[in-house]
């Protein structure tokens, strides 16, 4: 059955997921005093992500901030059409990818696009905020696949936007050339500490039942480990719950 894009859907008030393309990432817009969009999908398919937005009442120099959860090309293809009008914002070890288009991490040649780079005015760090008006949106370095890559924290709300960081159902996310399993591993064990009640990925489907997925992709990730028995010894009390 084929598939009409944009795909646009209410999340909650306040919250739409557009899909602007099949290969594209999720876009989640986030409206309010100040609109926010988190990724832009492919260059290619930013027609359809503008269509997205007008179906929502939107034009795009009503997009006050971007912010991309990695640097990877469709998640931040639509930055081109989109930075002079509105501020865009990356983990800083992706932003520099992002400025230069780095093609090496960025993907763009498996996705037969060609991305010059775009600008990036909000380098982000760890544990920074953003401010939008009756949304926070707290800045959570998850290094492993990318290592630049970062996913979004409303704590008010306990939603957490993922990127590729996280998946529903403990599907494990690719480990790219500048990524680390040891620091996914990590990065996951970090999300652990959240209280989320809602998870919203850059791919897939969303999920209400967040820790049981964590706790699937901790699983599997342990098993990629040549060494995982040691590591199992290692996390104590922990490793228990991964035990065969």
């Amino acid at each position: 059955m084929a598939v009409d894009y944009p795909c646009v859907r209410k999340v909650k008030e306040g919250l739409y997921k557009i899909k602007p393309g099949r290969y594209s990432a999720f876009s989640y817009l986030i409206t309010g005093d100040i609109n926010v969009l988190i990724d832009t999908g492919l260059m290619s398919d930013y027609p359809r992500l503008e269509e997205g937005l007008f179906e929502l009442g939107l034009k795009p120099g009503d997009i006050d901030i971007v912010l991309n959860t990695h640097e990877h090309c469709d998640h931040v293809g639509g930055n081109l059409y989109l930075q002079e009008s509105s501020l865009i914002g990356a983990y800083k070890y992706s932003a520099v990818k992002i400025l230069y288009g780095d093609d090496e991490v960025m993907r763009c040649r498996h996705h037969g696009e060609q991305f010059p780079g775009s600008k990036v005015h909000l380098w982000l760090n760890n544990a920074d905020i953003i401010n939008a008006g009756s949304w926070i949106l707290k800045v959570i370095h998850t290094p492993g696949h990318t290592s630049g890559s970062m996913c979004l924290y409303e704590p008010g709300r306990r939603i957490l936007f993922s990127g590729d960081t996280l998946f529903a159902k403990g599907t494990v996310s690719n480990i790219y050339d500048s990524g680390s399993l040891g620091e996914y591993f990590n990065s996951l064990r970090l999300l652990k500490t959240l209280k989320i009640d809602l998870l919203l990925p850059g791919h897939g489907w969303e999920s209400r039942n967040v820790e049981r997925d964590i706790e699937l992709t901790i699983e599997k990730v342990i098993q990629r480990f040549p060494n995982r028995k040691y590591l199992l010894r290692l996390l104590g009390g922990d490793g228990k719950a991964y035990m065969e």
